[in-house]
């Protein structure tokens, strides 16, 4: 009874840290009606101190609270499934007894074959279809449009690689296991992803969503940044799944 209720009342502060830090920073993404904020980063904390369950529980929960009270109600549900899967999937991979080195091989190949699709669709895109569906009015921007997003594209599959590998290299040094890296990577993806394919369903096409990648795949590696500096300075403190939930 008394670890039930520990459990529950540091799930309820991780379901609070999670609405807060989703709801206080709130970057627009253009041409879509989502946004970037930071809590990623509690979301990943969440799942690595209590586990899959509770710690899906917390991201799910406090994320949709976010998108209810902060006028996206339509984004409640999809959000809901989305994050909750997202934190329970760092919570699993987060666990000492996951074995993840056949999981990096298979992250590593979802992550180059995703980018190579959205460049092929962004590539194989019409004109005509970009113009009618962010209105704007010529050409010429659209061609531009494309091509930032193209950029954008094409930076951050090179920076959150090489930012894999910085953290790789540094990661004894904040005693940051490799299982954690894999669970929000994966994780990551997942929720790009899942925007995605929830905005496509909302929108009724697949074109406009993709605008949003980039902005979605920053706002999980900032996150995944955040969160390996909180829990290297909670594991120096001594503060961690096992000493939190004894």
């Amino acid at each position: 009874m008394k670890y039930n209720l520990r459990t529950l009342i540091y799930t309820a502060l991780m379901t609070a840290f999670v609405f807060i830090t989703t709801s206080i920073i709130k970057i627009p993404i253009p041409f879509t009606d989502g946004y970037i904020h930071a809590g990623d980063m509690c979301i990943f904390v969440a799942g690595i101190l209590l586990g899959p369950w509770y710690g899906g529980a917390a991201a799910g929960i406090g994320s949709a609270m976010a998108d209810f009270l902060g006028g996206y109600g339509q984004w409640v549900l999809p959000t809901l499934i989305i994050k909750t899967i997202m934190g329970m999937l760092i919570g699993y991979f987060a666990k000492p007894t996951t074995r993840v080195k056949p999981y990096l091989f298979v992250t590593m190949l979802i992550w180059v074959t995703s980018l190579l699709a959205f460049f092929y669709a962004v590539r194989q895109s019409s004109m005509a279809t970009i113009v009618s569906q962010v209105e704007i009015e010529s050409l010429e921007k659209a061609l531009t449009i494309v091509a930032t997003l193209k950029s954008q594209l094409l930076a951050v599959s090179i920076i959150i690689p090489v930012l894999m590998i910085v953290l790789l290299y540094f990661k004894n040094h904040f005693k940051v296991s490799l299982n954690y890296m894999v669970g929000m990577v994966i994780s990551g993806i997942w929720m790009v992803l899942g925007y995605y394919v929830a905005s496509g369903i909302m929108y009724g096409n697949f074109l406009v969503p993709i605008f949003s990648i980039p902005w979605n795949i920053v706002q999980f590696g900032v996150g995944a940044v955040l969160a390996f500096l909180v829990v290297a300075s909670l594991d120096k403190a001594n503060i961690n799944s096992k000493t939190l939930l004894k």
